[in-house]
């Protein structure tokens, strides 16, 4: 407890979200204010991926997976990726806060708590990152975060059942068949992994399109899955 206290004058915790110093008797990792205005992914949602939908009262589903039908079986995120949203992420991606996935994983179990006693999932695996691209960052930031979920919901988490073999570029800015392009090939699974009749939840940072879920779900059926649904930390918006 001292030795806690002594680090914490020393070190003062900080917001994850706007890096302020947060007074020692406060819930350490984010402060009252961002905690109060994070902007989680509310109300109406696409029945498939869960990514908001604010423009119509009959549609059920966005227009991203209407004109790409998902592979995977329903999805969930936690924030829509915006704002101190999006900041704080590239922080825990780029900037070497491998800390924030204790934060940022309990938002994400406690995001999929209920579906978890609903759905029973047997194993859960992180989107992986290529070998090059974990070494200079030191870590595969959906694999930190994975760790955190399967402590917090005790289901088992394995971070080497799929890899990635391709350094592909990043899928931000490319389009649809762009993107499918980029994945080819890009994934690998371990080959003598059974997952037959397996319900598996992908865990990544971030959901665009849905383009890198949907190339692993593929993958993971073909190896006997019955069933993948994936837990993102953010969501984009629909367009």
């Amino acid at each position: 407890m001292w030795v806690d206290l002594l680090l914490d004058l020393v070190y003062p915790p900080r917001c994850i979200f706007c890096t302020s110093i947060i007074p020692i008797q406060e819930e350490r990792g984010i402060c009252k204010a961002c905690k109060s205005a994070l902007p989680f992914v509310e109300g109406k949602v696409c029945e498939k991926c869960g990514k908001p939908i604010q423009d119509s009262k009959e549609r059920t589903t966005c227009f991203d997976c209407v004109k790409n039908t998902p592979v995977y079986d329903r999805g969930w995120a936690v924030f829509i990726y915006e704002g101190m949203v999006k900041e704080a992420i590239y922080r825990f991606k780029y900037g070497g806060h491998k800390e924030y996935a204790k934060y940022l994983g309990k938002f994400m179990a406690d995001k999929i708590k209920d579906q978890v006693l609903e759905e029973g999932f047997d194993l859960i695996i992180p989107i992986p990152i290529h070998k090059n691209r974990k070494r200079k960052r030191g870590y595969n930031q959906a694999e930190e975060l994975a760790k955190e979920i399967s402590k917090a919901l005790n289901i088992p988490m394995d971070a080497s059942i799929l890899t990635r073999v391709k350094e592909t570029r990043p899928q931000s800015g490319l389009s649809i068949m762009q993107r499918q392009n980029n994945l080819k090939k890009a994934f690998k699974l371990a080959d003598s992994i059974n997952l037959d009749q397996m319900k598996i939840l992908l865990v990544d940072d971030i959901y665009t399109t849905g383009t890198t879920i949907n190339y692993c779900t593929t993958l993971l059926k073909k190896r006997g899955a019955k069933m993948v649904c994936f837990l993102s930390l953010s969501i984009g918006q629909d367009m």
